[in-house]
């Protein structure tokens, strides 16, 4: 009797913490924990903290932040939003700073209690970060250290919707080969680097090319590192669509069709 007892109190036990602190099973949980290893990868105390899922509020993203015993617990609807309860209380608790160039990240020990629950419902749905020409300043010089460090900084400020148009033009070389353009053609359309953003907009071909293959399939690969980490994250990442500009060639392909020139 006494070993049934114990291991049904065990089994109670177990359900609690799986309760209070999630289960690493979910994936939104094991997407913080990651960027939390990421973001502190020396700190010793990193059991220290707690990611669980909780439902959204009315539809809208929310975090709480609490302590328990020995625990900082965060609780979010998803990866951005528990990645945010962790920034809010970096911030706000232990008055450290993450950003783009550099973070300051020297923890208090032991790790300052939260007296109240803290709970913040995000009053955007979407959250959308990036623009076109950052794609042809900087962005187009990057490796996957360098976005991965800022995808991270997205989900720990509530981006939840960013612009993701890295490796486009590998897009674009796969629909004109499938429309029957050589890779000449192509050539001709495809700008340089800091010009695809405003080739992707319409407002040129070709300028500062050619484009090497090595180019075209290096970022190819990096953006599909790039769109996985974001929806690890739980973010929506926006892709290009069709803004209407076509290859010149178009018309030696298809004669019938109806081309406007825009000068």
């Amino acid at each position: 009797m006494t070993m049934r007892l114990d291991k049904t109190l065990l089994l109670l036990l177990l359900i609690t913490v799986t309760s209070t602190f999630g289960s690493t099973a979910d994936p939104s949980v094991r997407a913080a924990q990651a960027l939390l290893n990421r973001l502190l990868p020396t700190y010793q105390h990193k059991d220290a903290f707690g990611f669980a899922v909780i439902p959204p509020d009315d539809g809208r993203d929310i975090f709480e932040v609490e302590t328990s015993p020995g625990k900082v617990i965060i609780r979010g609807n998803n990866a951005v939003s528990l990645a945010t309860g962790l920034n809010w209380y970096l911030r706000y608790y232990c008055h450290c700073h993450v950003s783009w160039c550099g973070s300051q990240l020297d923890l208090p020990d032991p790790l300052p209690l939260v007296e109240q629950k803290i709970r913040r419902t995000a009053w955007a749905r979407r959250r959308y970060f990036l623009n076109y020409c950052c794609f042809g300043y900087s962005l187009p010089w990057w490796d996957f250290s360098q976005w991965e460090r800022l995808i991270d900084w997205m989900a720990l400020n509530g981006v939840n919707t960013p612009l993701a148009i890295t490796g486009q033009e590998a897009v674009w070389q796969a629909v004109c080969r499938r429309l029957g353009m050589s890779d000449g053609e192509i050539t001709e359309y495809l700008a340089g680097p800091p010009y695809l953003p405003f080739q992707w907009m319409g407002c040129l071909d070709g300028w500062g090319g050619p484009l090497s293959q090595h180019w075209i399939d290096r970022h190819e690969e990096l953006q599909k590192r790039i769109l996985a980490r974001q929806r690890e994250l739980d973010m929506t990442p926006v892709l290009q669509g069709f803004t209407g500009h076509v290859p010149a060639a178009i018309t030696r392909k298809y004669p019938d069709a109806t081309v406007h020139t825009v000068h």
